[in-house]
């Protein structure tokens, strides 16, 4: 399993323990290049998971090691613009940085209104 695999993997398990039920949002396309036969993922919504309880409906992107740089989350952030959520849900980068045992949330809403 690699790095980023890794880290989907345990905020999966990190958000079903406060019990939200999760489901990972990639779609995989085959791309034909000449011959040779490629598989590309893609993540919808710009988002690696979607999380909900019977409050909240969250879309995550997680973020670890090289990928926590501020660029990156300022990426992930104009990405989550791109698609017009409703007020009511939530969107989450989840970060997590090198040998911590909970991750740091940066909720996008939050920060949005803060840049304003």
């Amino acid at each position: 399993m690699n790095k980023g695999n890794y880290y989907k993997v345990k905020t999966k398990k990190w958000l079903e323990k406060d019990g939200y039920q999760v489901e990972y949002l990639e779609k995989l396309q085959r791309v034909f290049a000449g011959e040779r036969l490629f598989y590309v993922k893609k993540d919808l919504f710009a988002s690696d998971l979607l999380a909900m309880n019977e409050q909240d409906i969250i879309f995550v992107q997680v973020k670890s090691g090289k990928n926590t740089t501020g660029i990156s989350i300022k990426k992930a952030i104009q990405e989550f613009q791109k698609y017009q959520f409703p007020e009511f849900v939530k969107r989450w980068i989840v970060v997590w940085r090198d040998k911590q045992k909970e991750p740091e949330v940066i909720e996008v809403e939050k920060t949005i209104k803060e840049q304003e």
